[in-house]
């Protein structure tokens, strides 16, 4: 069993890579990581998706109801996502990992996305519709074909799963200083947060 779901070469570039690391002495690994960052490293945007009440509406309503109206949200939600240039990574119960080439695209997606929802939502009761939190990232991760590590997609998960409220979209310090003006003007201080020790200041943006 592997670790990894797919054997794209990103992935077993990354695969023959840990093999490799694994057999070096401990004080030669961080040259080797170095050297080989650019081989493994992209710079990508990230958006970790969060759907609210999820425990609620499964305990109303059962988990078919909520796949139903989550199955119907992903549809639309990628239609807004491939329209701005990203693509959906994977699904994780109920959050959606979406990847960018860039800030600003992540962001008019996720605008996108909040559109669709309200399309969704027109005219339905309150117990056939879903709403998202949104968390976004910037930085270079491990791009895989079917997955994305690195510090900025934790830290955007923690944003669009523990602390956006039902259609907030908070992005980290890195994520914020990569937009453009048009929409750093729809940015604002929302508040400082310790991750691993580390003070980092959040920001809101409008859509």
């Amino acid at each position: 069993m592997s670790l990894f779901r797919d054997s794209g070469p990103r992935t077993r570039r990354l695969s023959a890579y840990l093999a490799r690391r694994a057999r070096t002495r401990p004080q030669a690994r961080p040259g080797l990581d170095c050297s080989h960052f650019p081989k493994l490293f992209r710079p990508k945007a990230i958006v970790f998706t969060d759907t609210d009440d999820f425990t609620k509406i499964v305990a109303r309503r059962g988990i078919l109801h909520f796949l139903m109206l989550f199955d119907r949200a992903v549809k639309a939600a990628a239609l807004a996502v491939q329209r701005h240039g990203g693509n959906i990574v994977k699904v994780e119960g109920d959050s959606l990992l979406l990847r960018f080439d860039d800030v600003a695209s992540a962001c008019r997606a996720v605008g996108g996305i909040e559109a669709a929802l309200r399309r969704l939502r027109r005219g339905q009761p309150k117990d056939e519709f879903l709403a998202f939190s949104y968390g976004i990232g910037f930085g270079d991760v491990l791009d895989l074909e079917h997955d994305v590590f690195g510090l900025e997609v934790n830290v955007a998960s923690k944003l669009g799963e523990d602390m956006a409220k039902r259609g907030e979209v908070l992005l980290t310090p890195a994520a914020a200083a990569a937009l453009p003006k048009a929409l750093l003007r729809r940015v604002r201080p929302y508040r400082v947060v310790t991750f691993e020790g580390r003070a980092i200041p959040i920001q809101r943006l409008t859509i």
